[in-house]
């Protein structure tokens, strides 16, 4: 008897799936790869080896399919379109194997440690073979936490009721712990449908799973003593999350310090440690890490950027629409590859983190955490810098997640002004963001009560201080919203704002290691106060180049608040659909 769209429900389509792998064993018919040995063998018949012997796959699409994901808590949320598709990946596998890959996220012995199971369709085996080396090794006869069917193939996917320009690719079950991708080889999808069962297995675990890099080192503090530093670094895919989680001074990068600020790094940070640079598990008095690995934006990464440059250049290196140069060597330039008509902005490598040259062999923190740092990049009212130094602020910068969109993300929207509730919107599922929010904003009160308090900072990379931008308003469900607009113009085939600037990645780095070591000076923010602190002095930046950095330079006390007030206006809107039931204290941390 055939299986028909009436049969299917979220608990079926598994029983379904697991009588279909019944019968064809019956019969004496392969049906699942278990954890096969030659995946990388299968993978390279179809990959590019560069000169230095790693390896390169291209996917069908290049950036995340946020826009057409779709999560289903319950049964009653199951429709048509939901079936359809179920019905079609079931009909798919009927015809092939399956290569089974099992999994963990979370170190042995974590307190946020899951088991995945992944099914991918066998004409994709790198994808498998990419994701296991992320991942730390489990058991394939125990049961998995969570599962992933992976079919990377168009399976004529019904739309989107309401979204006629988007088809139904992925479908996340968050109670149900399982997820169903199809029509898409990019790896991120793979990776981030795990993650987004972890994130909310974290919270299940007590803590929060965020969308946060975790780097450690010491540093010698303006006083003399020494502090150990605990770092997340919040931020949305291609704003620079990867750049300032993974960044590392050492005898190529210090002398860029001495000759630019006349600092010597080498004499203030040491012991430095590398955890993770994408996802990772907040409690309160310990960060986790999920992956052994890291999948990280590789396009344009130099030799300034060591622990994302060496591990990238290594030969176990596994990379995606990634370049080579004349030589054959691997590139991260960005000047040869194209995607829908542009050069190409997200090439990505899975990097072994023992190739960085800085993983002590844990993905855990050593000691609680106490520095956050936001990455919340804008055009028109941003400083470079800031430091938060009120916890309801500081939990409403994190409820906001504002940022400006990358072709990472998405092709639509690049360079706009995006809101994606704590950086994290697409992953968030089965619990609310608001819940997520209230959690760590407990952990951050409960270390400031103990004496211990979590240091919080805003930064600005991707954007610019005192760019162009022109006025507008724009109609949200019936309400009328004030826009500022940033102008923009076409420079080899990449969107960039008009007029301003921005902080290069060693500014950044520079005021972030003085900070937590206690060296710079702050005045109050003219509009918010003492909410939010503004550095007037930073050692080996110039009171020239912080006037640069400070959006004051460029507008009027008028047209600023203005400006914050349209931003704050704007950001509750977002949060009234991304952040419902989030408390007052918080939601109106932002008035002027």
């Amino acid at each position: 008897m055939p299986i028909t769209t009436g049969q299917i429900t979220i608990q079926s389509f598994r029983t379904i799936f697991r009588d279909l792998v019944h019968q064809k064993e019956m019969a004496g018919i392969k049906a699942i790869q278990n954890n096969p040995h030659d995946l990388p063998g299968r993978a390279q018949s179809y990959g590019i080896q560069y000169k230095n012997g790693s390896w390169g796959w291209g996917s069908n699409i290049w950036h995340r399919s946020e826009a057409n994901t779709e999560v289903v808590g319950s049964e009653h949320e199951l429709k048509a379109y939901h079936r359809h598709l179920m019905l079609r990946v079931l009909e798919h596998i009927q015809g092939r194997p399956l290569i089974q890959i099992d999994a963990n996220l979370g170190s042995p012995g974590s307190i946020a440690e899951m088991h995945c199971r992944l099914y991918c369709d066998p004409q994709y085996p790198d994808i498998a073979y990419r994701w296991k080396q992320l991942c730390f090794p489990a058991d394939p006869e125990e049961e998995p936490d969570a599962e992933l069917f992976f079919v990377p193939q168009y399976l004529g996917n019904p739309p989107i009721p309401g979204k006629p320009e988007s088809m139904l690719q992925v479908i996340r079950f968050p109670n149900h712990n399982y997820t169903i991708c199809t029509a898409t080889s990019y790896q991120g999808e793979t990776k981030k449908a795990f993650l987004s069962h972890w994130i909310l297995h974290c919270y299940k675990c007590g803590g929060t799973g965020e969308h946060a890099a975790l780097r450690e080192f010491t540093v010698k503090m303006a006083d003399g003593t020494e502090k150990r530093v605990v770092m997340g670094v919040w931020g949305l895919t291609g704003s620079g999350k990867s750049t300032h989680g993974l960044y590392i001074v050492n005898e190529h990068t210090a002398p860029i310090f001495k000759d630019r600020f006349g600092i010597d790094l080498s004499d203030i940070i040491y012991d430095q440690a590398i955890k993770n640079d994408d996802v990772t598990g907040w409690f309160e008095d310990k960060v986790v890490g999920p992956e052994r690995g890291a999948w990280t934006k590789t396009e344009g990464v130099g030799r300034h950027q060591q622990a994302i440059y060496r591990a990238g250049m290594s030969s176990h290196a596994l990379h995606e629409n990634t370049e080579w140069d004349k030589d054959g060597e691997v590139s991260f330039e960005g000047k040869r590859f194209q995607y829908q008509g542009r050069l190409n902005q997200n090439a990505r490598t899975v990097l072994r983190l023992e190739d960085t040259g800085y993983f002590d062999g844990s993905v855990d923190s050593t000691a609680p955490p106490n520095a956050m740092v936001f990455i919340s990049p804008g055009y028109t009212s941003d400083y470079a810098w800031l430091k938060i130094n009120d916890i309801d602020f500081a939990a409403k910068v994190l409820a906001d997640g504002r940022t400006v969109g990358h072709p990472a993300q998405s092709q639509k929207g690049v360079g706009e002004t995006k809101y994606s509730s704590r950086y994290c919107l697409p992953f968030t599922m089965g619990v609310g963001s608001a819940d997520h929010v209230h959690r760590l904003r407990g952990f951050m009160e409960k270390r400031q009560k103990v004496g211990t308090p979590i240091e919080v900072y805003q930064i600005n990379t991707t954007g610019k201080i005192g760019a162009e931008y022109e006025s507008g308003a724009i109609i949200l469900e019936g309400e009328e919203y004030s826009l500022p607009k940033a102008i923009f113009k076409r420079k080899h085939g990449k969107k960039q704002p008009v007029g301003g600037t921005d902080p290069a990645i060693e500014e950044t780095e520079l005021f972030l290691i003085q900070a937590v070591r206690g060296a710079v000076e702050y005045a109050p923010h003219p509009l918010w106060g003492e909410k939010v602190l503004v550095p007037t002095h930073v050692p080996g930046i110039t009171r020239e180049r912080l006037a640069q950095f400070n959006p004051f330079t460029y507008r009027t006390n008028q047209e600023m608040e203005a400006l914050l007030e349209a931003q704050v206006s704007l950001s509750k809107y977002y949060l009234n659909q991304q952040c419902p039931g989030l408390a007052r204290e918080i939601y109106y941390a932002m008035d002027l």
